[in-house]
């Protein structure tokens, strides 16, 4: 099964995804929201959708520590041992 040519075009893809991007979860108030989850899902599905559902995941970062991630030199001071980020 192939996918549909309109999911090739990048600019669909970012209209779909922000629309993914407003899902409201009360239940995940202090945590990963389920509309972050569903694009980090999105960005690992197939190259096609990795661009636009990481350009909206970097568009809205809560913290410093996702892009102190980036830094590999920066590892063991921001995450424990069990591979969780810390969250001073």
């Amino acid at each position: 099964m192939t996918m549909h040519h309109a999911l090739l075009i990048s600019e669909i893809l970012l209209d779909i995804f922000a629309h993914v991007d407003t899902i409201l979860d009360p239940l995940s108030y202090g945590e990963i929201s389920l509309a972050r989850k569903s694009l980090a899902t999105l960005a690992t599905t197939c190259r096609t959708f990795h661009e636009p559902a990481m350009d909206l995941l970097w568009a809205d970062m809560h913290g410093i520590v996702p892009l102190l991630g980036c830094v590999t030199r920066l590892h063991p001071m921001i995450y424990h041992h069990v591979g969780r980020v810390s969250a001073d």
